[in-house]
């Protein structure tokens, strides 16, 4: 039974972007203690987030050769910052190669899943929830239940009924009356562990751990192509 998780999340982009490493426990059937939490703010701070990782560890005691180590690696594969979620996504899968444990990834609509189906079942009338978070300038990503979409800020067309929209930049999209916001913004690192476990027993649909890139990659190839293999 998997009872000590090592929890990653770089994904946050623009103003938000952040590093996150924790250790969480698993106390009893959906009761999580957080041992150790190493936070940063920041680009630089999500992609090094390996450094807070092994800070998160060595604070918790589950560093190599420690009689507790992690049982899974649980990494948030997106949607977010491109190089945020290639650096957390490539050093969960080296933690879980070291380590000999598997590694869960989940998007960041599954970590808030639970907390936000709670928050529209207490209000009447909503179709569901919207979880919108910061993307490259002029846009932002729109994850449901039913996936995720990259949406420029000048095409959006909200969709019909009344939604919950949570998430780091819910007030970014215009929305018709009767929009009720959540204070849900990030998940914990809690609830990231939450929604890998129920991953890990099948309870999720499966994905595997690597960033889940919705936008193209900023970067473009040179005009004259590539530069020939070198000889």
């Amino acid at each position: 039974m998997i009872s000590r998780l090592l929890v990653l999340d770089g994904s946050a982009a623009g103003d938000a972007a952040c590093g996150l490493a924790a250790c969480v426990s698993v106390e009893s059937e959906g009761a999580y203690a957080l041992i150790a939490q190493q936070k940063a703010a920041g680009k630089q701070a999500a992609e090094g987030i390996g450094l807070l990782a092994g800070q998160a560890l060595a604070q918790a005691g589950w560093q190599a050769g420690a009689p507790l180590q992690p049982q899974l690696v649980a990494v948030v594969v997106g949607p977010g910052s491109f190089t945020g979620l290639r650096a957390s996504c490539a050093t969960a899968a080296g933690y879980a190669l070291g380590l000999g444990v598997p590694v869960v990834g989940v998007t960041r609509g599954e970590a808030l899943r639970s907390v936000l189906d709670t928050e529209v079942k207490n209000v009447d009338g909503l179709q569901g929830w919207l979880l919108v978070t910061a993307a490259r300038k002029g846009r932002v990503f729109v994850e449901t239940v039913a996936g995720v979409q990259a949406v420029a800020l000048a095409d959006w067309q909200p969709p019909e009924g009344r939604w919950l929209v949570a998430g780091d930049a819910a007030t970014s999209l215009p929305m018709p009356a009767g929009t009720v916001l959540s204070e849900s913004a990030t998940p914990t690192a809690e609830q990231i562990a939450a929604a890998a476990l129920a991953r890990q027993k099948g309870e999720l649909g499966p994905r595997e751990a690597l960033p889940l890139y919705v936008d193209p990659p900023e970067a473009k190839l040179p005009a004259a192509g590539l530069r020939s293999a070198p000889v």
